[in-house]
This record gives C-alpha cells, sequence and structure tokens, in this order.
C-alpha cells in the first residue's frame, strides 16, 4: 500500500512531506524534502539514479523510459520507507511559451510532452512521471518554471527573418531558484535586482533578468555559446551547405547530432569537465584552446546580455556544473568588469520544485492551468 495523504493541507501544526523529481540524460535526481513551509524545507534523503548506457540504448528516445524511470522512482521511495507524500512536483518540459510559475499537470499539458509537439528532451518526462506517482497516490501534482517560460518583449523575437522568430527555451527552474537565492544574500527579493544569470551545464542558457522576468535568452538548443554536448550558434551558409551535404539522411539525425554530439564533445571526445581539466592539468594545449574557447564565448553571450540591460547590472550569477576554475576564473575575465561575479555551482531543482510543492499546500498558492493551443 502506498503512502497516502493523511492531513489537511494548511495545517501550520503538521509538517509536510514533497517529492521532487528531475530527470536528466542520463539519470533522474530524486529527493524527499519535509518542512511547515516552503521556507524550512529540509530534506530528508536524496538519490540521483543513473540510467547504464545499455539501458539507454535499448530505449533511446525519451518517451520509451518513461516507465522505466517511474519504477525507478517507486524503488526510491521503498527504499526511503514509502512515506506519506503530500505533492509531487516534476521538472517541466517543453511547452508552447508559457509565464513563469507553477501548472498543474492537465491533460493538455501530458499530451504535448507525450507527443514532444515542442522538442524531444528528457525534461518531458517530469511532469509524466509525476503525475503517475500522484495519481496512485491521490494527492496533486505539478510542474514548475518550465523550459518554456516565455517573458519576452517583442524586440527580443526578431531574428532577421519573419518565419523564424527567437523563441525562449531556457533552464528557467534553476535560473529562477539561484536568482531568488542570491537575491536573499543581497539583501532583497529577485524583483529588487538588474541581473544576468548563466547556467552552465549540458546545455548553457544565458538570460538578463528586470523586475524578476527573463527577458532575452539565447535558446539552450539553438543559439549562443557551444557547450559540453550543443554546438550553439553556427555560420548560416555553413550550416545550409551541411544540411544538403546528404551526410545527414533525415532532419532528426542532424538535429540530434548538433544537440547531443556537437560542441565540446565534438571537439575532444568527451563532454566531461572534470576529464578536461584534468587534461589540462596535464598538459593537453588541444583541451585547454577549446574550453577556453566556451569560456570565451560564454563572456560574449554575457556581454551581449548586459547590452539588453543598457549596462546597469547589479550581479552575473554562474550556476549549474561547469562554473569550477579555470573555466569560471577565465569567465570572470572576461566579464568581472560588467557586474560582480557570483558563483553557485551545482544546481537548485530539487529544492526549488520541493518549495513550490509547499507554497501550493501550505500556502494555498493556486497553480496554472496550461492548455494546449491550435498552431505551434
Amino acid at each position: 500500500m502506498h503512502g497516502t495523504k493523511s492531513r489537511r493541507a494548511g495545517d501550520a501544526s503538521t509538517s509536510y512531506t514533497f517529492l521532487a523529481v528531475n530527470p536528466g540524460s542520463t539519470s533522474t535526481k530524486v529527493a524527499l524534502y519535509r518542512g511547515f513551509s516552503p521556507w524550512d524545507l529540509e530534506v530528508v534523503t536524496q538519490k540521483t539514479v543513473v540510467h547504464p548506457g545499455a539501458q539507454l540504448i535499448a530505449l533511446p528516445e525519451p518517451i520509451d523510459q518513461l516507465e522505466l524511470r517511474i519504477r525507478q522512482v517507486e524503488a526510491f521511495l521503498i527504499e526511503s520507507g514509502d512515506p506519506a507524500v503530500d505533492a509531487i512536483a516534476g521538472r517541466g518540459g517543453l511547452t508552447h511559451p508559457v509565464d513563469a510559475g507553477s501548472y498543474a499537470i492537465s491533460d493538455d499539458l501530458k499530451l504535448d510532452l507525450r507527443t514532444a509537439r515542442y522538442g524531444n528532451h528528457v525534461s518531458n518526462l517530469g511532469a509524466l512521471i509525476a503525475d503517475a506517482l500522484a495519481t496512485e497516490r491521490n494527492i496533486p501534482s505539478l510542474v514548475v518554471d518550465p523550459v518554456g517560460v516565455d517573458q519576452f518583449g517583442p524586440l527580443a523575437r526578431y531574428s532577421g527573418w519573419p518565419d523564424l522568430p527567437r523563441r525562449s527555451q531556457l533552464h528557467a527552474l534553476n535560473i529562477r531558484s539561484v536568482a531568488r537565492a542570491a537575491a536573499r544574500d543581497m539583501g532583497g527579493e529577485m524583483e529588487d535586482f538588474r541581473l544576468i544569470i548563466a547556467h552552465l551545464g549540458g546545455g548553457i542558457s544565458i538570460a538578463p533578468m528586470v523586475a524578476g522576468r527573463l527577458i532575452d535568452v539565447n535558446n539552450a538548443m539553438d543559439e549562443g555559446p557551444f557547450s559540453p554536448q550543443r554546438v550553439g550558434s553556427l555560420p548560416t551558409t555553413g550550416l545550409i551547405k551541411l544540411c544538403f551535404s546528404g551526410a545527414y539522411k533525415k532532419a532528426s539525425d542532424l538535429i540530434r547530432a548538433l544537440t547531443r554530439e556537437g560542441g565540446l564533445y565534438a571537439y575532444l571526445g568527451t563532454d566531461d569537465g572534470r576529464e578536461i581539466s584534468h587534461r589540462i592539468d596535464e598538459g593537453d594545449a588541444a583541451a585547454e584552446e577549446a574550453y577556453r574557447a566556451m569560456a570565451y564565448q560564454i563572456g560574449k553571450e554575457i556581454g551581449a546580455m548586459a547590452a539588453v540591460l543598457s549596462g546597469k547590472v547589479d550581479a552575473i550569477l554562474l550556476t549549474g556544473g561547469l562554473p569550477r576554475p579555470p573555466l569560471s576564473d577565465w569567465i570572470r575575465e572576461y566579464t568581472e568588469w560588467i557586474a560582480p561575479v557570483k558563483i553557485n555551482v551545482g544546481e537548485m531543482e530539487l529544492l526549488a520544485l520541493a518549495q513550490a510543492a509547499a507554497r501550493h499546500v501550505c500556502e494555498g498558492e493556486e497553480l496554472k492551468t496550461y492548455r494546449r493551443i491550435d498552431t505551434q
């Protein structure tokens, strides 16, 4: 018998338990948090469930991995004593443009994610896992700040070709969570500061924030710096020639290559920043040059976003798995003249998910409704 909710939401005398689920390309991060409010949550237990390469080869598409990942999260709960859980929050996936915030997992949302209507990415599984587990337990489920968060103004949408408007796709969950934490450290709320937040991981999102809104970003799948796995912005005419070269039979093959086999992996045969740093320490000049080139491009993008803020920047925040020396030192060299650089290595996504669940259960924050739209 699964643990079920047995307490009334809003009972300030009761401690609540929340499950956070964050699927990644080779693992699923899960954590149980407990507390009385969003601001006093403590982690009870957490785990990174690693998916062996053989499993992923047998299940190459993210949606094929859904049942496997559900079973593994169930196993985590059983290992943790099968506690009563009050709500489950999953990482949001690729959606049509939505405002920031927390969303109930509607049928419309599940359909768009199952069919990968707006992109085929493993983050699409977050809502589906959370919904499946919550339905069994008759408790709320939600997603928070999905990848499709869009707070662009009209000027940010221009690309130079009317049929190809720029789209907002970014690591919104971690970016907004890190911005909240940094703002508290600076003595205010994130709405009080003008920030540039750079999420540096397998994909890279660099976004300027004004009044708590992410008004621009390099689309992490299409633009900006190259990353450990992704090519970033490419020379347009060269890309067109590659498309018609015959080297790739289907568009999906080329998209997969550019988003999973590009960047550092294409130059160095690895996307592991720790391995690259080790190579540099061992005197590998090619590794140092490629890694420094990525820092150079990150610095350029931060400079571009400083222009969006008219040069009025209170802080630059570096987050994700990559901002460690020497990469973080090089980025500082390029950007510290703009504003102080603050580094938060890792990500706060699991805590941000749990806090959103707590805002809903403990404080009654209303969940937004996601509805399908007729056209992309």
